[in-house]
């Protein structure tokens, strides 16, 4: 895995990721979905802080594409459909998914 790929990459749908990439988007979008939950907490209609509800969907979206993103290149790491990334947008389906993504291995082409 090259630090390229994570920084240049971020949004490209070709190509395949392995499980460490897929890992570190995975951490980096628990920890920054965490921050947007904090931010919201804290929001207050009634002075500046609702400055934070704009913070937070604009984490949400600096994270989502990157996320679909890396989860297509898995799939296809994986040989399997990268429509698969459909699942990402079924609530208790989507943690399962994340799991299986995270600890499958990448099948080898059979050789004749």
């Amino acid at each position: 895995m090259q630090v390229k790929n994570l920084l240049f990459f971020y949004s490209s749908f070709t190509e395949k990721s392995g499980r460490i990439e897929y890992g570190i988007y995975v951490l980096f979008n628990i920890l920054s979905y965490y921050i947007a939950i904090d931010l919201n907490r804290k929001v207050n209609l009634d002075n500046e802080k609702i400055l934070y509800i704009f913070y937070t969907c604009l984490i949400v979206l600096f994270t989502f594409v990157p996320m679909q993103a890396v989860t297509t290149r898995r799939l296809r790491d994986l040989n399997a459909n990268p429509n698969f990334v459909i699942f990402n947008f079924i609530p208790i389906l989507n943690f399962a998914f994340v799991a299986f993504l995270l600890f499958a291995k990448q099948k080898k082409a059979v050789e004749i």
